[in-house]
């Protein structure tokens, strides 16, 4: 699995054996032995998903996810308990905390935690990356529009050489005014009612 994981566990056995078995099948795992050295992990390396046991010296799991969402809320985090009264419960949906895995931990039970955890994780980096897009498209389109430049309200042009009188009060030629205050450009020709005045000898037929 194309993950970050970190795994705290404070019995050596148990994390030695969970730790080696998840290495087996995730791209990278980092091991803690309480919450604090945990914490500090989780701050320098920034895994996407955490896996913690409860109750460990120092700082339990529940003080360390606690803090790890408030730093990270998109971090998920599974708790591996044996312990199942309802205080654990309450203190754990309170804290945000995404699944658990109760103890001694059943390899296909882990496993299929951790797939749905990476499974909504993806579905969020999707999401994201949708997100900046769209939101770069739109500045795009918002600096586009403000590079346009339109013409309106009352233009006055000379009715016999067609030059436009500008706000300071010189006269212009017209394409030379659009072009200041447009994003037009022109490619000159010629139509044939001025290619027969101009060129009488050569449009005759």
């Amino acid at each position: 699995m194309d993950l970050l994981v970190l795994y705290v566990e404070d019995e050596p056995v148990t994390q030695s054996t969970i730790a080696a078995m998840l290495e087996r099948q995730i791209r990278s795992v980092l091991r803690a032995g309480d919450g604090r050295e945990g914490l500090e992990a989780f701050k320098a390396r920034r895994p996407e998903l955490v896996i913690t046991d409860i109750r460990m010296p120092v700082m339990g799991g529940l003080d360390m996810a606690r803090e790890i969402k408030a730093i990270a809320p998109r971090t998920h985090v599974i708790v591996t308990t044996a312990h199942n009264d309802m205080e654990f419960f309450l203190e754990a949906i309170d804290i945000g905390i995404d699944q658990y895995v109760l103890k001694p931990i059943d390899r296909d039970r882990l496993f299929a935690a951790i797939k749905k955890s990476q499974e909504v994780l993806s579905l969020e980096r999707t999401i994201r990356f949708k997100d900046a897009e769209q939101k770069k498209m739109i500045k795009e389109l918002q600096d586009a529009f403000q590079n346009i430049k339109t013409l309106q309200g009352l233009i006055p042009i000379c009715a016999s050489c067609k030059k436009i009188r500008d706000d300071k009060g010189y006269w212009n030629q017209i394409e030379a005014y659009i072009s200041e205050h447009s994003s037009a450009e022109f490619s000159h020709g010629i139509c044939p009612d001025c290619a027969r005045r101009i060129y009488p000898e050569y449009t005759k037929e």
